[in-house]
């Protein structure tokens, strides 16, 4: 899974030229190497490392697998080398390089001084052997190493240790990202906008997906861009089948009713497991209660949105007054069924709630509010937990991407300007191209925390807003955007705490 750092860098090179590009992500892989390169080992043989210069590896062959992608693949090991009577300090230098090459093209890493062992894992060596010297996958690379030194007194010569081979048989990467696309999808066969399944942090190759499905058809996708290479039915319903031609097996999973589903897909294993959850118990629910603008009218309660990206999640965001809440199930009737605290006003940072019945005559508890202003107010129907969060609005907004005037400059994003009297609300009045958008909480940092639409380049008139934290799920992986369609002039009144949009072409 990508570290919010690797997804900023890798969302930047994705906007410069080509050349640049292949640069920026070559680079960046070396220095993951370098980084991971430099961790400690442990399951190793204490090694001894005085005596003269020379480099040992932790094992003379290797067959690299992608289930092993976050463990420790090699070691090397270096003893210390001589000063030659000398005080001065000893710097190494690591060179790695295609045997027969005699390091003519090596990649180095100046180590410094005190460090007598790196270790690459098995993602950062193969990433290492495939980028930097085109190995093969599935074909022997014989790499080699070696050791020189930089003494920190210049009259005083380095030394190079003898070269050591290690033959390593590096593996093709299964892809690091994947979609569900099929017409029991709420987006159909359209390759474009499909729905993202999130990596999992842990375990290479594994992904989840969990959402509503219909009766139909339904397959996998690594792009966007194509319906090949795509994962199909293959041998049984736990199975999968990678389909990179026309004329390969075309066979879908079938979904047979309407329900929430939990998906894993195990990319290398060809797996997966398609598990029925219970459905929402409820798609409506309400806010009674002093603290809330309409007060006790159960009538007409304030209605809690339901989450765009997940249906046992419902949201209340709203200036409120002090006093007190709870959450009805149905309007009208003060005997229904409601959500309550455990305790009659416990502090709101406790998190615990309680779906209570109205025929158990129950203690009347509430939530309060003593402080007043503006809040968010997140109620899990599944986990049973709420969280009530006093909001800070932001002080500064901005937009950015390829429709505004500034384009895709982070540094420098096109500001919103604030509504005056009203905290919460942005205005933008000026022209827009043909492009796309989001609205990023800070500047210089493409990995923030974006307000965003609920699916990729909604209708212009759809008012949905959401904050989406970084990392946080399918909304920010696959990185929705509004999208302009016609150029021209735009006025967008933006408010931040009802999380709400309006985009209007003048």
């Amino acid at each position: 899974m990508q570290s919010p750092y690797q997804s900023a860098i890798i969302k930047t090179a994705s906007r410069l030229p080509l050349m640049i590009k292949r640069l920026f992500i070559f680079g960046f892989l070396l220095l993951c190497a370098f980084l991971f390169s430099c961790r400690k080992t442990e399951n190793f043989t204490p090694f001894d490392h005085n005596g003269p210069l020379a480099v040992t590896p932790s094992a003379s062959t290797l067959q690299l697998n992608e289930t092993d992608k976050n463990n420790t693949a090699l070691t090397l090991n270096w003893t210390t080398g001589s000063n030659h009577g000398s005080d001065a300090a000893i710097n190494y230098v690591l060179e790695l390089d295609k045997a027969g090459n005699n390091f003519s093209h090596s990649l180095k890493n100046n180590l410094g001084q005190g460090l007598y062992a790196v270790s690459y894992t098995t993602g950062s060596l193969n990433s290492l052997l495939s980028t930097y010297w085109s190995a093969e996958a599935g074909t022997a690379f014989i790499l080699e190493a070696r050791i020189y030194t930089i003494p920190g007194d210049e009259s005083v010569k380095g030394d190079t240790s003898g070269p050591v081979t290690i033959t390593i048989t590096p593996y093709k990467p299964v892809s690091a990202t994947l979609y569900i696309i099929g017409d029991a999808t709420a987006k159909g066969w359209d390759a474009a906008t499909a729905d993202s399944l999130t990596p999992d942090p842990a375990i290479p190759g594994l992904f989840h997906y969990t959402g509503t499905l219909t009766p139909g058809q339904l397959k996998f996708i690594v792009s966007r861009d194509s319906l090949l290479p795509s994962y199909n039915k293959g041998a049984d319903n736990a199975h999968l089948f990678y389909r990179t031609a026309d004329s390969d097996p075309d066979n879908d999973f079938t979904i047979d009713s309407t329900n929430v589903y939990s998906i894993d897909v195990n990319l290398i294993a060809l797996s997966i497991q398609v598990e029925k959850l219970s459905a929402p118990l409820y798609s409506e629910l309400w806010i009674v209660g002093d603290g809330t603008p309409n007060g006790w009218n159960i009538d007409a309660p304030n209605q809690m949105k339901v989450d765009a990206f997940n249906p046992y999640v419902f949201h209340y965001n709203e200036v409120l007054n002090v006093g007190e809440f709870k959450m009805p199930t149905t309007t009208g009737n003060w005997g229904a069924d409601f959500y309550r605290p455990l305790t009659n006003h416990p502090p709101i940072t406790d998190t615990t709630a309680a779906l209570v019945l109205g025929s158990s005559n129950p203690p009347d508890n509430k939530w309060q509010i003593s402080t007043a202003g503006p809040y968010k107010i997140s109620l899990n129907i599944s986990s049973n937990s709420i969280h009530i969060s006093p909001f800070t609005p932001y002080s500064a907004l901005w937009l950015v991407g390829d429709a505004t005037p500034t384009g895709w400059n982070i540094d420098n994003p096109t500001p919103l300007t604030p509504v005056p009297g009203n905290p919460y609300q942005f205005t933008y009045n000026g022209p827009l191209t043909v492009g796309e958008f989001k609205i990023p909480v800070k500047t210089g940092d493409f990995g923030c925390d974006y307000f965003r639409p609920v699916m990729n380049h909604p209708d212009i008139s759809d008012t949905n807003a959401p904050f989406v934290a970084h990392a946080s799920g399918s909304a920010d992986n696959d990185d929705y955007k509004w999208y302009v369609s016609v150029a021209g002039n735009y006025a967008i009144t933006f408010d931040q705490l009802h999380e709400t949009i309006s985009i209007i072409k003048q």
